[in-house]
């Protein structure tokens, strides 16, 4: 009820011409809206995950910017706009998380055409190894394979498992990276497991590996769409944030000597994994040279915003073209919203 009245106060404040007034005013001008998007759909990720968007659902959010003449700029420049009370109106910046493979077939060419800038927070491990990221891989896989039972013993997880209820995914995920980990699986290794375990559930793992979903960027691809003007920049090494300070610095290092050797540019914007942060985090944040750090928090960036804790709005299929472009014009800043 709650989101049909503000679904309801939305619309009426687009077709009165009240968001584009307040996308066009002084308020609107002295901030900064951050766009955050994960993947774009190979096949049906989108049904499985609300983070993965289609590619064509993706191309009408840029041809929303581009026709109500949003200013897209690269993270670099708006940050320093924002700093100096200088941003232009309208003033956005997108952003990806993760980097993966499907950003490269989908969201570099899109943006080009567009010519729109963008940042990707890039995670590195499984940029060396041409197979899904594990965990990943194994929620999509017990998403697809819903009413099916799974014999964990063969993994290392001891039980049978019932798949019906998407719920109890989490858990079981984490219980089969534990033994992998206890096991000191290879990626390779990993792989093989996911395989497996595709085959017992009914799922063609020919489809996903040919498809490369839920892969990352290679060195390759990660160099070429840096080369083409995409900002690549930290989202640590392998997507974990470690709450001791000499491993969370390690992760850091690591995905920045990643970066800079594929890319040439040595990145210091970071992203947290998962949106967690923790209050711990930005000391050593600042001793790994890190300028800004994004998370998952609903809002829009001012000068006032602690640049370790900057806002953004993370798109979805779940949310209309009138919340969006409420979103643009800074209107939704004004409504109650959680954080993610």
């Amino acid at each position: 009820m709650l989101r049909l009245m503000k679904l309801t106060a939305l619309g009426l404040a687009r077709s009165s011409g009240l968001i584009e007034a307040v996308a066009g005013n002084r308020w609107r001008q002295s901030r900064l809206l951050i766009l955050c998007y994960h993947g774009l759909s190979l096949k049906d990720e989108h049904q499985w995950r609300p983070m993965f968007v289609t590619p064509d659902f993706f191309r009408r959010r840029l041809e929303i910017l581009a026709r109500r003449h949003y200013r897209v700029l690269r993270l670099d420049e708006a940050l320093a706009k924002v700093r100096e009370g200088s941003l232009p109106p309208k003033a956005v910046v997108i952003t990806f998380d993760d980097g993966f493979h499907d950003f490269h077939r989908f969201g570099f060419p899109a943006l080009g055409e567009f010519g729109f800038p963008a940042t990707v927070y890039q995670t590195t491990y499984y940029s060396d190894h041409a197979c899904p990221v594990f965990n990943m891989v194994l929620s999509y896989l017990f998403w697809r394979g819903a009413g099916r039972r799974l014999d964990g013993a063969h993994y290392g997880v001891p039980g049978v498992f019932e798949l019906s209820h998407e719920t109890e995914h989490t858990a079981l995920v984490d219980a089969f990276v534990a033994a992998a980990r206890k096991g000191s699986y290879t990626a390779e290794q990993r792989n093989e497991i996911a395989a497996a375990i595709a085959s017992e559930l009914g799922v063609d793992y020919a489809e996903i590996m040919r498809l490369r979903m839920l892969q990352l960027m290679t060195a390759g691809e990660i160099g070429e769409i840096s080369a083409g003007g995409i900002d690549v920049q930290l989202h640590t090494h392998r997507h974990r944030a470690p709450l001791d300070e000499r491993l969370f610095l390690r992760e850091i290092d690591e995905n920045r000597e990643w970066l800079a050797a594929a890319t040439g540019v040595v990145p210091k914007h970071f992203c947290y994994p998962s949106g967690q942060y923790r209050s711990e985090f930005w000391p050593w944040l600042r001793a790994g040279q890190v300028a800004s750090a994004t998370t998952c928090d609903h809002g829009l960036v001012t000068r006032s915003s602690d640049p370790l804790l900057l806002p953004r709005f993370l798109d979805s299929m779940r949310v209309t073209e009138a919340e969006f472009e409420s979103w643009l014009s800074g209107f939704s800043s004004f409504l109650p919203h959680r954080r993610v």
